[in-house]
């Protein structure tokens, strides 16, 4: 009998564009107006002191996986989500998948928007050409590097010195749910290897904030919430 699930996943031939996946979840309501799909993607040639994520810093932390796998897995997720949030690591250091992969999602799902967390300041990477593409393809951009010295003035946002930027039509109008987001809230999650994850960026009160922070013991069942990576490729039927 042909393995339906197998032909379902499979890269189509010659396709050579792949995302450096760390961790992903859904549904969450922590990072970004609604619920939403949160990619954390593996690999940061920044390495900021203070990092919230280090264990995303090393690409070898994530699994490559095909564009075109990632996109199909996404689409067969509710189309009630609000849009999909991008984080890390550092998305910019992958540009090329990550605007292939949104421009294959947004193809089938228009309404969802799209924000993206950089350690990169927009000015920076709106120099860069290889960052342009994936820049048209956000709705908001949070960039700056987290700096934990600096006390936090967006719940959205680590760190002050971050800056949530407005990048389309879409963006502009989101204005109003996200300056009405509420301080502090999180979800929790698993990563892998069964890692619980608190999933936003709690209040930053002497607290580090965090964004995918690894707690708890490996193979403790955290509390329940979004579901994540192993749902995903493997109980997403």
């Amino acid at each position: 009998m042909k393995d339906e699930k197998k032909d379902y996943d499979a890269p189509i031939e010659g396709d050579r564009s792949f995302v450096n996946l760390y961790s992903l979840a859904w549904p969450v309501s922590s990072l970004g107006p609604g619920y939403r799909v949160v990619l954390w993607v593996a690999g940061c040639r920044k390495r900021c002191p203070g990092c919230i994520s280090p264990e995303m810093q090393d690409p070898s932390s994530g699994r490559l996986v095909p564009v075109d796998v990632l996109a199909r897995r996404l689409l067969r997720l509710d189309e009630g989500l609000a849009g999909v949030t991008i984080s890390g690591g550092e998305p910019f250091d992958q540009t090329e998948g990550l605007a292939d992969l949104l421009e294959r999602v947004r193809a089938q799902r228009p309404r969802w928007n799209v924000m993206i967390y950089s350690g990169y300041v927009l000015s920076t990477l709106r120099r860069k050409s290889s960052a342009h593409r994936l820049i048209e393809m956000a709705d908001v951009v949070i960039d700056g590097p987290y700096r934990r010295e600096v006390p936090q003035s967006h719940p959205l946002a680590g760190s002050g010195n971050q800056r949530m930027h407005l990048i389309s039509t879409r963006g502009r109008a989101m204005g109003p749910e996200l300056e009405a987001c509420r301080p502090g809230p999180v979800n929790f999650g698993l990563g892998p290897g069964l890692v619980n994850m608190v999933i936003g960026v709690p209040r930053s009160g002497g607290t580090e904030c965090l964004r995918g922070q690894k707690k708890g013991h490996k193979g403790r069942k955290g509390p329940k919430g979004p579901k994540g990576l192993e749902d995903f490729f493997f109980n997403n039927d």
